[in-house]
């Protein structure tokens, strides 16, 4: 026995060659009469053609040329057996000559089960896509690469973006506004020790809280999320609630009891007949005060009580134009306050997409705060401009410019949101509106006369989406810093510009670590120059997080060179006041002085 006969006949598969020209089979094994069901004799008077259900006939003859090529071929086909049954087959075959004829050897593997197999799990993938596409949580699929490969009909829903717009893109391009965020941090701390992550984070965009469960299968991460705005807004109404309890109760033991106990006594001393007729003048008047006094404290529990504003249902978020919003709140300020004129000034047409009643109610406020604190003056002057993607509004009044302590007030008030209320309720508003759109506040003080109250709102890619009904992701602007060595120094260079949310103060700072961690200097220069707007939401991770962590890089002196706007040097105060370590900051008007500052240090040797 050749080798040919050994694999052939003794082969557990079923085996037959053919001859190529005319589709004869010239050769069978056992094992294939066995599967098909024919004799010997009966196998070797069909072609491959005659082992093929009649639908699938035209096949053959489309593939004829491989048939007849000098490759092997592997193949996927439907055969019959001699009872009429049809199942699937994988064959391989090879060009051979057999007898002195052009022919091919077949080897075939029924995968009947594997089929089977392959269609439940179909079946299974099907009713996985149908719930998939029917729950109301949303579910997200993404690479290694964070590119979207899955994105359901629950995630369109919550978010706004069609799929057709997000499957294929990566996942940073499509959000960047969550770089930095919480969600960013623990996707990626998933990704490196590769955990499971389930946290809740806040997506300013649409003003909305989420629950995310993050999980991998093989390399593949999948997120799913759930919309719990409705209970966060309850929670925070609730400790609000609380709070506004505990005020009362304090209003009630401290401020009432003054006049109460003073109406007490007055009214004893009328019903135990102590006073004559000629004191009862005196006396009604007192109780008269006492009632005045009374009613006013019962008027600020009541405002306190039933301040609607801050207890409102969850935002409604829509898509408006800010321009068009402006014209409509100075038209209803002006039919009320007709002592000064109110100048405005726009650009261009600014698009935005957040809670339209609360950033008007803002507005509305800041105007006419500016219009209280300039009673000699006559006009307001208010401006709308779009400044690296963000809507940038000022107002500024003509009044007696804020004097350093009451800036000082103020900012503190910004930097802790806890205790801004204690500026009165108008403000503290203005900042919840603000912050809830990721955005920031603060007042630039002129030296001669007036003031400048400016809010900053960044322009989501959900504003476009909204308006136009077409998926235009936001661009992500930069990250608002840049970061060099100086070999003269030597020194690591942060300049900052621009404006900064907390994400992109934790990303520079971050990066500033990692050069100091190859360079291994002992000095920084800060330079703020070009830093528009405050730093109050990064005052204390500044202070208390990232300059122990300098410290324990290394870094011995931090020159820190100062913004010209008066909150941003605010918050370079408000940093270095808060600073224990050891590092040795200092801060300076101009880059000039901070540099030669850093060179003496660097010069210095301790005897």
């Amino acid at each position: 026995m050749n080798n040919f006969d050994i694999l052939f006949y003794s082969s557990p598969s079923p085996m037959w060659v053919f001859d190529v020209a005319t589709l004869q089979v010239l050769e069978v094994n056992d094992v294939a009469l066995t599967e098909y069901g024919y004799s010997k004799k009966e196998f070797l008077s069909k072609t491959i053609i005659d082992l093929r259900p009649k639908g699938d006939i035209k096949l053959i003859t489309d593939i004829l040329p491989q048939i007849r090529s000098h490759h092997t071929n592997f193949r996927e086909f439907r055969h019959q057996r001699s009872n009429g049954t049809i199942f699937y087959v994988e064959i391989m075959s090879h060009p051979i000559v057999f007898n002195g004829k052009e022919a091919r050897i077949v080897v075939t593997q029924n995968i009947e089960d594997k089929k089977a197999i392959a269609g439940r799990l179909k079946l299974t993938q099907r009713k996985l896509n149908s719930i998939l596409e029917t729950t109301s949580i949303g579910y997200l699929q993404v690479n290694r690469n964070h590119v979207v490969t899955y994105w359901n009909k629950a995630a369109e829903n919550m978010i706004g973006y069609n799929r057709k717009y997000i499957l294929g893109k990566n996942l940073w391009d499509v959000f960047p506004e969550t770089l930095g965020t919480d969600f960013d941090v623990q996707y990626r701390l998933a990704i490196k020790k590769k955990h499971n992550k389930e946290f809740i984070s806040y997506f300013w965009p649409l003003q909305k809280w989420f629950a995310f469960i993050i999980y991998f299968v093989e390399e593949d991460l999948f997120i799913h999320f759930k919309d719990i705005t409705d209970n966060k807004v309850y929670e925070g109404k609730l400790l609000e609630k609380i709070e506004q309890l505990k005020e009362v109760s304090y209003v009630n033991s401290h401020y009432m009891r003054k006049p109460v106990a003073s109406l007490l006594g007055l009214t004893g001393l009328i019903n135990n007949g102590i006073i004559n007729s000629d004191e009862y003048k005196a006396v009604a008047q007192n109780i008269h005060e006492c009632s005045l006094e009374l009613d006013s404290i019962m008027h600020m529990v009541n405002n306190r009580v039933n301040d609607e504003y801050r207890y409102a249902v969850s935002p409604k978020m829509t898509s408006f134009l800010l321009n068009d919003l402006l014209d409509e709140v100075i038209t209803g300020i002006k039919a009320h306050h007709t002592t000064h004129a109110i100048l405005l000034k726009h650009k261009e047409e600014v698009s935005c997409y957040g809670d339209e009643q609360s950033i008007a109610a803002a507005i509305k406020y800041l105007i006419e705060n500016a219009i209280r604190v300039s009673p000699e003056g006559d006009k307001v002057e208010v401006c709308l401009d779009v400044v690296d993607g963000n809507a940038i509004f000022a107002v500024k009044d003509f009044g007696e410019s804020v004097d350093e302590k009451i800036l000082s007030r103020i900012f503190i008030s910004f930097a802790k949101k806890s205790i801004s209320k204690k500026l009165g309720t108008g403000l503290a508003k203005v900042l919840d509106t603000a912050f809830s759109h990721n955005g920031s506040i603060w007042v630039e003080r002129n030296k001669i006369k007036g003031s400048v109250f400016i809010m900053r709102l960044p322009i989501p890619g959900a504003g476009v989406y909204k308006r136009d009904d077409v998926s235009i992701f936001s661009e992500h602007r930069g990250p608002g810093f840049e970061l060099n060595y100086d070999e003269a120094l030597p020194c690591a260079v942060l300049e900052w510009y621009g404006f900064h949310t907390l994400q992109i103060i934790r990303a520079g700072c971050l990066k500033l670590l990692s050069l100091i961690s190859h360079r291994k200097t002992g000095y920084v220069l800060m330079d703020s120059r070009a830093v528009a707007g405050t730093w109050s939401d990064a005052t204390d991770w500044v202070s208390a997080m990232f300059f122990p962590m300098l410290q324990k890089a290394g870094i011995t002196h931090v020159a820190w060179v100062y913004s010209t706007g008066a909150f941003n040097r605010s918050s370079t105060d408000a940093i270095i006041a808060g600073l224990n370590g050891t590092v040795t900051v200092k801060a300076f008007e101009d880059a000039a002085a901070a540099i030669q500052w850093l060179k003496d240090q660097a010069a210095y040797k301790p005897e």
